[in-house]
């Protein structure tokens, strides 16, 4: 008698032990996702892609011609002396047409780990220049979105994404879910035109009540556990209207191009979560197994009990 009851007990142990277990192993290693590494080291090249862009001679003459669109990314995170919460991220864009390079924009801000988003009230720096001249020089300008990174556990909602052309985050809404080779994704989409621009030609003399406006199409699709950004399509559009509610015309376009990641940087990217997805997958299953164990002994425990009750 005493024996089945120590066996009882003992089964009623470990059937508590592989539901825990099954309930909190994959919630576990899914946390050890969130935090911000703070040696993130990111190449991203898109393109070569096909860029209308319209060359002006000094007779007021203008044309539209194509040329080889290139743009490269290098983003990395380190960690900083004040917080361990937050990480200092730096990125350099380079924008290159036919080889030669015409734009670089350099970022640097302070990152909360949990959300990737900047921290308020910390001071960022961006400088965006075009043929080696500085345009845009904004020591402690906000950057009041999502740049670098999206969340760890992304949602299927909008989030706010900054722009270095616009210099302001728009939203970027959920698409829908897809895969891309074979991993899930999340894509994420964001449309908007309209943008006055003139800052960045502040040397140029434009017709008489026209200013150049930017639009924008994004297309970004995120693997959602660990917030990696592992491709993205952009379609940008330069062009000069007489107000941001005029459609863009053909013949007023000063620069247009649809680029996307190229098949290295996607695949880079997608090599980084493989392993982070498949152990997500597999602690899954075997949480699911545990649960399964946990339920059936916790009836036999019960059955036990009763029969035992009978005698």
């Amino acid at each position: 008698m005493l024996r089945n009851q120590s066996s009882l007990k003992l089964t009623a142990i470990i059937a508590l032990v592989c539901l825990i277990v099954g309930a909190l192993a994959p919630s576990l290693v899914t946390q050890r996702t969130r935090p911000l590494s703070f040696k993130e080291d990111i190449s991203i090249t898109m393109g070569p892609a096909e860029a209308q862009v319209m060359h002006c001679e000094d007779t007021g003459e203008c044309s539209q011609e194509i040329s080889e669109l290139e743009i490269t990314r290098h983003s990395t995170t380190a960690k900083t002396e004040v917080d361990d919460a937050a990480a200092v991220a730096e990125s350099t864009i380079e924008a290159s047409l036919d080889g030669e390079k015409v734009a670089e924009i350099a970022q640097s801000a302070l990152l909360n780990r949990e959300s990737a988003y900047p921290m308020a009230g910390t001071d960022t720096t961006q400088e965006f220049s075009i043929h080696g001249g500085a345009v845009l020089n904004s020591e402690g300008a906000e950057i009041d979105g999502i740049d670098y990174f999206f969340p760890s556990q992304t949602e299927q909602r909008s989030y706010p994404y900054f722009d270095p052309v616009m210099q302001k985050s728009e939203p970027i809404d959920y698409l829908t879910d897809e895969k891309v080779a074979g991993i899930p994704t999340y894509s994420f989409y964001q449309q908007r035109q309209g943008i006055e621009v003139s800052q960045l030609f502040d040397d140029q003399r434009f017709p008489d009540n026209l200013s150049p406006y930017y639009a924008v199409e994004r297309t970004v699709w995120v693997e959602p556990t660990t917030g990696r950004i592992v491709d993205v399509n952009e379609k940008m559009q330069i062009y000069l209207a007489g107000s941001q509610d005029e459609e863009p015309a053909e013949e007023r376009t000063l620069f247009a191009t649809d680029i996307s990641w190229d098949e290295a940087s996607t695949q880079a990217e997608l090599d980084k979560v493989k392993n982070t997805v498949l152990a997500i997958q597999v602690v899954s299953i075997i949480g699911w197994v545990l649960a399964i164990v946990g339920a059936v002994l916790l009836l036999v425990c019960a059955w036990r009990f009763s029969r035992q009750r009978e005698k």
